[in-house]
């Protein structure tokens, strides 16, 4: 594609085919004039140029793709440009909180140290950042970093899904560093361990759980010669404790584990089931939830599991559904006040014609409720027409 160098570009002009900002995310259609808004956006962004094969003109040029939406095609692609540099910023935030725990982690392997204040610093940044991006972070299903460890990955995803559910749970901000402390170190325990037992590609025999079990007590050990508080301490410990007292290492049950424990415990089981192992698939976002609610009262805490859904829908953000009058689309913004009504990217109309332009749509107006999370199969299926 030819380069439009923006120092070239007169505002309100219309380019004749579509406009990208690079390979991946376009930028305008044919129908929408090259505003002096967007300009100056794509200037703060750090581009020079967009890329287009279109000539610009005084008039709209192409033909509109239709979408079966209220919103002009136009408004469409905008609204999809900025949710996908949206997501990516906050994927940039993501990596980063995942390199500085990839740091604390080595540091500690090589040189002993773990630093309350470097801890504490990193996690109050990222609660202010998850306040911010709190609609595009909390997409942990579709978060990446390529050849990251897999324990670094788990802590991160688990921190950000634990700040989630303690803004909703009304922690007050020392309450949620203290919290957001101890979701990203209650892993540290296992780097004690042989790599063998915690990077295995097979699932573990009985005597290799039993001796994996020991990473709660190891990182609550780490942690209170690093002199963090005695609740952060006390919440690694307590990360695999059950509400019926089938947990461990102390059998503990109901109100005897802290509520760090049990917030600890739903956020690092719902990240682990939607993430993929050697030895399975990741489920999805819904599955997961739903496998969590059915140990309501066992092993997970109710009020916790409430903040839960919350937090990530029903119908969580990144799953394939079927609306109520048979459209398919992707969930892309859940909806606190409604768990049940998230935003819905669509990508076939209800007769099942593939939409060329993906227009976004509110679950809860009458007839677009959601029918159903669609299973693996059908969900590949979907993915070969698009």
């Amino acid at each position: 594609m030819n380069r439009h160098l923006l120092s070239t570009i007169e505002a309100n002009k219309y380019l004749s085919l579509p406009a990208y900002l690079d390979d991946d995310y376009i930028l305008t259609a044919p129908e929408v004039p090259v505003s002096e808004e967007l300009l100056a956006r794509v200037r703060e962004w750090g581009f020079e140029y967009i890329l287009s094969d279109g000539e610009l003109s005084d008039r709209m040029g192409g033909i509109s793709a239709s979408t079966n939406s209220d919103a002009p095609a136009g408004a469409s692609l905008e609204s999809q440009f900025r949710e996908q540099q949206q997501f990516k910023e906050a994927e940039f935030t993501f990596r980063e909180m995942a390199d500085f725990t990839e740091t604390i982690f080595t540091n500690y392997v090589t040189k002993n140290e773990l630093s309350v204040k470097e801890v504490s610093n990193n996690v109050r940044d990222l609660i202010d950042k998850f306040r911010a991006q709190r609609a595009h972070l909390i997409r942990i299903t579709e978060l990446t970093y390529p050849g990251k460890n897999s324990l670094v990955i788990h802590s991160v995803k688990s921190l950000i899904l634990g700040i989630s559910l303690g803004i909703i749970l009304k922690l007050p901000n020392h309450k949620l560093i203290e919290l957001g402390s101890a979701l990203l170190l209650h892993e540290i325990g296992m780097i004690r361990l042989p790599p063998g037992l915690y990077m295995s590609n097979k699932k573990l025999s009985p005597e290799e759980h039993k001796a994996i079990t020991a990473h709660t007590i190891l990182g609550f050990k780490i942690l209170k010669t690093a002199d963090f508080p005695m609740s952060v301490c006390l919440a690694i410990l307590e990360s695999h404790e059950n509400i019926d007292g089938s947990g461990y290492p102390r059998s503990l049950t109901g109100d005897k584990i802290s509520l760090y424990g049990k917030i600890i415990s739903v956020c690092s089981s719902y990240v682990a089931m939607s993430s993929e192992r050697p030895f399975r698939d990741a489920a999805n976002g819904h599955s997961s939830l739903v496998e969590l609610l059915k140990s309501k009262g066992k092993r997970y805490d109710e009020l916790v599991l409430k903040a839960l859904v919350q937090a990530v829908s029903l119908f969580p953000v990144g799953i394939i559904v079927e609306l109520e009058n048979n459209a398919k689309g992707m969930v892309v913004q859940v909806n606190p006040e409604n768990p049940r009504a998230p935003m819905v990217k669509l990508f076939t109309s209800p007769e099942g014609e593939v939409y060329s332009e993906y227009p976004l749509i509110d679950s809860s107006r009458d007839g677009l409720g959601i029918k159903r999370a669609l299973p693996i199969s059908e969900v590949q299926e979907l993915k070969n027409t698009l």
